[in-house]
């Protein structure tokens, strides 16, 4: 992937998220996720990120070593700007969480809620914020271009960081904030459709460390 010319003029950083060997059981209900790995790439502008992967999967090098290493059909991929909250020395622990907004709202009044009144919203429990180290917003692009097998469409993804799983297992469960989590979600999300991944290690394979 690295070789095809595309990405190299445009790919600013590639990042693997690598998944935990083991998770103790007392923390299988909050890192037990729906998928075993994932791959970032970081662009500087979107035409270069649709570009660059419609390139990668027209590149019958790139897709010959991706066969018997990566389940194309079971993965999911999309298109998101960043949107950067605050980052921490000491992350140990990266929880990603996509969802969809609600049915009933526009995509973008959803995706502004989020942005930004939900992070209000959460920032108020001091008690739940103490063990958070990174807090990052990506926000889907909807990207009629893109021409890849893979292509599902996520509105949001939250990308957070934590010491450890018991930092980020008791987080969840700090009571303040977990009696009225939901209400605030309920304003601008989906209730279904979501999807997860605890990453136990991170590398950058190419480029600078964004993720």
């Amino acid at each position: 992937m690295m070789a095809n010319p595309q990405f190299v003029r445009s790919v600013r950083s590639y990042v693997l998220n690598k998944p935990f060997e083991t998770v103790p059981e007392e923390f299988l209900w909050i890192a037990c996720d729906d998928y075993d790995g994932v791959i970032e790439l970081w662009f500087d502008t979107l035409p270069a990120a649709v570009a660059t992967a419609n390139a990668l999967a027209a590149d019958s090098a790139v897709q010959s070593a991706m066969q018997g290493l990566i389940d194309t059909v079971g993965s999911v991929t999309w298109i998101g700007h960043v949107v950067d909250g605050f980052d921490k020395p000491g992350i140990a622990v990266k929880r990603i969480v996509a969802g969809q907004p609600r049915a009933d709202i526009p995509l973008e009044t959803a995706q502004d809620y989020w942005v930004h009144d939900h992070y209000d919203f959460f920032s108020r429990f001091e008690d739940f914020m103490a063990y958070m180290l990174r807090y990052r917003a990506v926000y889907g692009i909807q990207t009629p271009g893109l021409q890849i097998t893979s292509h599902r469409f996520m509105g949001m993804c939250a990308d957070v960081g934590f010491a450890s799983l018991q930092h980020l297992s008791d987080a969840y469960r700090e009571p303040k904030h977990a009696a009225v989590m939901m209400t605030d979600i309920e304003k601008f999300g989906a209730k279904t459709g979501a999807i997860t991944f605890t990453a136990g290690a991170v590398e950058v394979a190419y480029g600078k460390a964004m993720g």
